[in-house]
């Protein structure tokens, strides 16, 4: 006879359970009252479910109260006679609503029971009379592999995967957590209670935002050994005694952010229905990233050595200055501290108002990003200023790095950090887009046109010889500084994805809001200035012509064409270089991209974007004008590499090429000092020459400036200066016209470690050293010290003298020196940074670097 299961009656029609049945069986054999039941431990139900037509026979309890024992036998319902048989009718029809006590003689008690279920769902599981029912399976705990899961998905660098980590916002120590790259699998040991088995079930399900939906993609369930039943899916690895692994893959789409994670178990009938679910689950979170090492990712990098610069590199250099004079300054990314990354989630979770669904899109995120790190919307996290009054707040030029600036913001619940400008806004996106793993350098453009009519020109207005700068709406930023995000565009035609230009520097609205980009690069160097987004007014930056506008004293207006003037030396950081300051100012780890964004100024291709551009503009007119013919050559002298402090010469060179009529040449040479975004502030000096020259003749025309022309502009920070050439030649009527900016040259402070190479742990120091070059006295001095994964921000502005701690001062040529002592955490390259201000200059960075071994 077939082996044969004991099962009870449940108030489901036609389904059957184990019941008392099964006790009474382990009663007789194990004794009454046993607590070692197989299935003490175990819910119900124990077995899926039978029909009514599994009832074969029924179990019959004698007991023998003379004797002290009982005996078992199982009666096949054809055996039973009258009252028995009506019992057994009943139990073969599905009548009996529960257990049945049936007498064949004194104290005899009868209990039904079903054959066997299908092989198939419990194979081996035979009661009483063979193995008992393997107990559900029950999940004690998980353990995340948060240290092997950041090594696979290059996240060992996060401060929050490593345990105990201090959290800079609520300066408590946490543990660790889990920060995985979406489109790739990574592992999770779970805890059971038993063996798991190939007939045992696992669910998982992920859940993000606050309304998780599977039509949204933010909920998704798996389940061991079932076919996927979302984009997410999971599959069971290695299998010990009580514990089991699990891969589990997310989509190269999903959202970016924080993820929760439900485990439990489930079990299913022959039919595939649901039948046991353990309601004990546990729940985990980890943060899911972009991921450019993964294929399907739209922000996937082929080169290694890109992936290591743009995304894993949190150090770098922004590029400011001038055209002539490109100041590489240090930058501490920093996009693995814990108030980075906390930051990029608090700003996509609070601040963009973004849908869940857009928050794994790099372009809907990117362009978000680029509205809030300004403060000019939504409570970003940069206030801008440009004035040079920053009463209340921090200096753009005091910063050395985005972590301060995001620390602050976080502890200060969100409220605006003052003060930034360009490089500061891009130093902070470029740390949030690469915390989320969104590939991101910064981009410095010289001469870059800030358009604000959409002509694509830059228009300059003059009275004679008078400049207008009050009618000046369009301005020239002698540098402006925005970022690149690495992104495929299948919004856009083939061709349009790679680099895009993201600027966060609040200068015109788009849609209503101070926001650019994303637009690409390769559509902006064709001039298609008709795709998304903001491609008119990034084209205008670096390839708009300047236009003069001259009013003559006849009332008569002529205008003259400047080419070759906007956008030069386009530049960012080249791949895998980090060079030390030197006192030259050299830039050996610059890479100009300036041919990314146009062809060769003045070729018929560079001609030709102009011209398509030029053609969805407000102006297109301008182009088809004819220019005045021109006997006399004029060319601006050269301005050299000036510091703070010193002398110099402004100049112009006229050429007649006449041969045989003389020139009456009216020049005026007009020095301003100018906020970074092109706006005059003061105007400093002015002069007006008039020269008769000969036939074939060169005249040279001179504006001496000393320091005492400019020495007040130093307290307010405005190194930048303009010089306006306009030139008038009385006999034939032409006019000249010419704009320079340079920028005056600060001091470098001397920066070395006490040792260039050390073990994690060790504390080395390094010490900062300034020599004052001007004739008077800093007052209010102080250092800033940085080091990306081992030196939060550190500012030291007073030394311990005689009378006591006093803030620092230093007396005209004198030398001021401070130490700083860092502890090595990270393994790997150390750059420190530091920046030296004082009432009087400021604007003063340097960095060095140390090696730290394990």
């Amino acid at each position: 006879m077939s082996s044969k299961y004991y099962y009870g009656y449940d108030h489901t029609p036609d389904k059957f359970y184990h019941s008392s049945a099964m006790r009474s069986y382990y009663n007789v054999r194990y004794g009454h009252n046993s607590s070692s039941y197989p299935w003490q431990h175990h819910h119900q139900p124990f077995f899926p479910p039978v029909s009514k037509s599994d009832i074969t026979h029924i179990p019959i309890t004698f007991k023998d109260s003379s004797i002290g024992s009982s005996t078992c036998d199982d009666i096949p319902i054809k055996h039973f006679d009258g009252q028995d048989k009506k019992l057994a009718r009943q139990l073969s029809s599905c009548q009996l609503t529960g257990r049945k006590n049936v007498k064949f003689g004194q104290g005899h008690h009868s209990h039904f029971h079903v054959k066997a279920p299908p092989s198939s769902v419990f194979p081996s599981t035979k009661c009483p009379h063979g193995p008992v029912p393997p107990p559900l399976l029950k999940i004690a705990c998980i353990d995340l592999c948060i240290e092997t899961n950041a090594v696979c998905h290059h996240t060992d660098k996060y401060e929050v995967v490593q345990d105990g980590y201090l959290d800079d916002i609520t300066k408590q120590y946490c543990s660790a957590k889990l920060v995985v790259r979406r489109g790739q699998e990574f592992g999770v040991f779970v805890e059971t209670n038993r063996k798991y088995t190939e007939d045992d079930h696992i669910r998982v399900i992920a859940k993000f935002g606050t309304e998780p939906l599977s039509s949204k993609g933010t909920y998704n369930e798996m389940i061991t050994g079932v076919d996927a039943l979302s984009d997410w899916s999971v599959r069971v690895g290695c299998v010990s005694t009580n514990r089991v692994e699990l891969f589990i893959t997310s989509p190269a789409s999903c959202a970016v952010g924080k993820w929760k994670f439900q485990f439990d178990t489930i079990a299913f009938d022959n039919c595939g229905d649901v039948v046991s679910l353990m309601s004990d689950s546990v729940n985990a979170e980890c943060y899911l990233l972009f991921n450019s090492w993964c294929r399907e990712d739209p922000v996937y990098m082929e080169k290694e050595e890109w992936r290591q610069e743009y995304v894993l590199n949190d150090t770098g250099k922004i590029y400011t200055g001038n055209w002539k004079q490109i100041f590489g300054r240090p930058w501490n990314f920093g996009q693995f501290e814990s108030c980075v990354l906390e930051a990029a989630l608090f700003l996509l979770n609070k601040r963009t108002h973004l849908c869940d669904t857009f928050r794994g899109n790099p372009i809907a995120v990117s362009r978000k990003l680029s509205a809030l790190v300004n403060s000019s919307d939504d409570y970003g996290v940069l206030t801008g200023r440009w004035d040079e009054n920053y009463a209340g707040g921090v200096s753009p030029t005091s910063w050395i790095g985005s972590v301060a600036i995001l620390q602050k913001y976080m502890e200060r619940g969100g409220k605006p950090v003052e003060y930034g400008q360009c490089w500061v806004f891009a130093g902070v996106l470029n740390s949030i887009c690469r915390a989320l793993g969104i590939p991101t350098r910064c981009v410095s453009n010289f001469e870059s046109a800030h358009d604000t009519d959409g002509s694509l020109t830059i228009d300059v207005h003059w009275k004679g010889m008078q400049p207008m700068p009050e009618l000046d709406t369009d301005s020239v930023w002698n540098f402006h500084v925005w970022n690149e995000c690495w992104m495929t565009r299948p919004d856009l035609q083939e061709g349009y994805g790679g680099w895009q230009v993201v600027d966060s520097t609040p200068q015109e609205t788009s849609n209503g809001v101070y926001c650019a980009g994303p637009a690409p690069v390769a559509a902006i160097k064709q001039g298609d200035v008709g795709v998304a987004h903001d491609t008119p007014f990034i084209f205008a930056e670096v390839n708009a012509d300047r236009v003069h506008w001259i009013k003559r004293k006849n009332g008569s207006v002529v205008h003259i064409l400047e080419r070759d003037v906007i956008g030069k030396n386009i530049s960012t950081k080249a791949i895998g270089s980090s060079r030390d300051f030197t006192l030259d100012h050299c830039n050996p780890d610059r890479v100009d991209i300036t041919n990314e964004y146009k062809y060769p100024e003045g070729t018929y291709r560079e001609r030709m974007s102009v011209w398509r551009a030029a053609k969805l503009s407000t102006k297109p007119v301008i182009y088809r004008n004819s220019e005045a013919a021109e006997d006399v050559k004029f060319a601006a002298k050269d301005i050299d590499d000036m510091l703070v402090g010193s002398s110099f010469t402004l100049g112009m060179i006229a050429h007649n090429k006449s041969s045989c009529e003389e020139r009456t040449v009216n020049l005026m040479i007009t020095l301003s000092s100018i906020y970074n975004t092109g706006v005059e502030k003061t105007r400093l000096k002015q002069e007006t020459f008039q020269k008769r020259m000969a036939p074939y003749s060169k005249e040279s025309f001179k504006l001496d400036v000393g320091y005492c022309d400019y020495e007040h502009e130093m307290l307010c920070r405005c190194y930048a200066m303009r010089v306006n050439y306009l030139a008038y030649v009385e006999e034939t009527g032409q006019v000249f016209a010419f704009q320079d900016i340079f920028r005056l040259r600060t001091y470098i402070p001397e920066l070395r470690p006490s040792k260039k190479r050390v073990r994690v742990g060790e504390t080395f120091t390094v010490k900062a050293k300034f020599q004052n070059p001007l004739a008077k006295q800093l007052s209010n001095c102080e250092f800033n010290f940085e080091a990306a994964g081992n030196l939060k921000p550190v500012k030291i502005s007073s030394q311990q003298g005689y009378y006591g701690s006093a803030k620092i001062d230093v007396n005209a040529g004198a030398t001021v020196e401070v130490e700083c002592d860092i502890t090595a955490k990270r393994v790997g390259d150390c750059v420190i940074i530091t920046s030296f201000e004082c009432k009087e200059l400021g604007d003063m960075q340097a960095q060095c670097s140390v090696v730290i071994d394990k």
